[in-house]
């Protein structure tokens, strides 16, 4: 939501910045009659298609359905992935005042996740995955924890909760 409304934000100072230059470059050709007085008109025209053009293949990314979705929060930061039909991931990991995102492809095999990179963010410290029941609070919760190559847990404190399976549907 906030990456919403930051982008609705740049897109709306760069159109008014468009629609004053394009007013000057006007004024400029009726003085001038010169058609090289729309460059930079041209040039801002050509940074709004690509910043369209750009954040429509970005989002085509995430078209295919979430088949798992799981998520930490640290409190003032957080973690999360997202895992498609399709074979694709994303990692976020947030905090503070942004979020960076690492895409990728997975192999899902029962309980085990493969990822196809070794480490993401200094956050993901190994490409294999498991999925576990652990209770928390009293509720029997899915869980994703890092594993290592022997199948041992990383960090038993840094869990990913799932919030979405539908994995058996």
């Amino acid at each position: 939501m906030t990456d919403d409304i930051m982008i609705v934000f740049v897109v709306v100072i760069f159109i008014i910045a468009f629609l004053w230059t394009l007013s000057r470059d006007s004024k400029a050709y009726m003085q001038t009659s010169l058609k090289l007085s729309f460059i930079p008109s041209v040039v801002g025209a050509i940074f709004i298609l690509s910043f369209f053009v750009t954040n429509s293949v970005l989002a085509a990314r995430d078209k295919s359905p979430i088949l798992l979705q799981a998520g930490y929060d640290g409190g003032f930061n957080g973690a999360w992935f997202e895992f498609r039909e399709d074979g694709t991931y994303k990692f976020g990991n947030s905090g503070g005042i942004g979020a960076t995102y690492s895409r990728g492809k997975y192999l899902l095999k029962d309980s085990l996740i493969t990822l196809d990179k070794e480490s993401i963010h200094n956050t993901i410290q190994s490409k294999f995955l498991v999925i576990k029941k652990e209770e928390i609070m009293d509720t029997l919760e899915q869980v994703i924890y890092q594993i290592n190559q022997e199948n041992q847990i990383i960090d038993k404190d840094f869990k990913f909760i799932i919030h979405v399976d539908k994995r058996n549907k």
